[in-house]
């Protein structure tokens, strides 16, 4: 499987998604042909070939949509729903996992052509939704980080899911890490740029403060979000910012609404709604966010001991980090919802 095949199939799906949302709202049958369909041959799958692909095989458990298939095993069911059916509600989820955990394969696959997850079939001592591998949103993330997770399920190397999963999350690992300790970078960044400089401008001596300064500058720059960061629409709001004169953004959980000024009160209100409603209390904490560090915690400190960077406290007296970007903090919120029972869309940013 060649990455810019992937990148290439993602493109045209997410920009037939754009044209035609109604139509893929309404039909589960356009959505297997014309988004799914075309992603499992970027992956190396091919529909049309029987000893690969077979729809709609009757299993003790039901008939999953999809049944991946090599050397003569069933590897991967993939369940396939309307693009309007959110995928992340439990029963849709405890479908697949019936599948899987029924015929004996370790993962399953659940889509609503926009959404796709990997779900692990069990694990001792987990939920459904602590099951969840990976979810990659094809409306709102990036085609690298959507290839990366996907390429986890290509034909060539499904047989290796454990170690590519594996790989996945070790590169957001090193990447949170990244954020969480800019200095690491500073000094890894400093003998590449003393070298460039030797070579394109011997001429000139730079002090190494002075290189340590500016890219002490420039690393903060990209690593902190503003606290005025622009917040994402939601699929179903306008592609663009609001014109002056309509009023700030708004996000929806379930029938609360809260006007929003700074991307960070995506997760503060979502934590505060789930505290009204008896859920995020002292004994649930920490909890995690990778695997160094806590989202939520009795004291604003991260697993071995660093202080959150974006501190703020909650109304029972929880303290959450939001040193995240506008889009990090509503996947860190649907996450938060998802831990404790409630659907990802359960939160509506408008």
């Amino acid at each position: 499987m060649k990455m810019n095949s992937l990148s290439e199939a993602l493109a045209q799906v997410i920009e037939n998604m754009k044209k035609f949302r109604s139509l893929y709202q309404q039909n589960e049958m356009a959505v297997r042909d014309q988004v799914v369909n075309p992603i499992l041959r970027s992956l190396g799958w091919n529909p049309e070939n029987p000893e690969e692909v077979r729809p709609n095989v009757s299993t003790q458990e039901g008939v999953p949509d999809y049944s991946l298939i090599k050397n003569e095993k069933t590897l991967l069911f993939l369940e396939a729903k309307k693009l309007g059916v959110d995928v992340e509600q439990r029963e849709v989820m405890a479908q697949l996992a019936r599948y899987s955990f029924g015929e004996g394969t370790k993962y399953g696959l659940l889509t609503n052509g926009a959404v796709w997850m990997l779900i692990r079939s069990f694990e001792e001592g987990t939920t459904l939704a602590e099951r969840v591998v990976w979810r990659a949103d094809l409306e709102n993330e990036e085609l690298p980080s959507l290839s990366r997770k996907l390429a986890t399920v290509s034909r060539s190397g499904v047989e290796q899911i454990e170690v590519l999963v594996k790989k996945v999350e070790i590169l957001d690992e090193i990447w949170q890490s990244l954020l969480d300790e800019p200095e690491n970078m500073i000094k890894a960044v400093i003998p590449l740029v003393k070298s460039t400089i030797a070579q394109g401008y011997p001429a000139y001596q730079f002090e190494e403060t002075e290189i340590e300064d500016l890219l002490r500058e420039r690393i903060q720059a990209m690593v902190t979000p503003s606290p005025e960061a622009a917040i994402p629409s939601g699929a179903d709001a306008e592609p663009v910012a609001r014109p002056k004169g309509e009023g700030r953004r708004r996000m929806k959980l379930a029938g609360q609404v809260s006007e929003l000024r700074y991307s960070y009160e995506i997760l503060v209100n979502t934590a505060n709604w789930l505290i009204t409603r008896g859920r995020l209390k002292d004994s649930d904490c920490p909890v995690g966010a990778g695997h160094k560090r806590n989202l939520v915690n009795t004291q604003p400190k991260h697993k071995y001991g660093n202080d959150f960077r974006g501190p703020k406290k909650l109304s029972n007296g929880l303290w959450i980090e939001t040193h995240y970007s506008a889009a990090a903090c509503i996947d860190k919120a649907r996450s938060l919802l998802q831990r404790f029972g409630f659907s990802a869309d359960t939160l509506v940013i408008e």
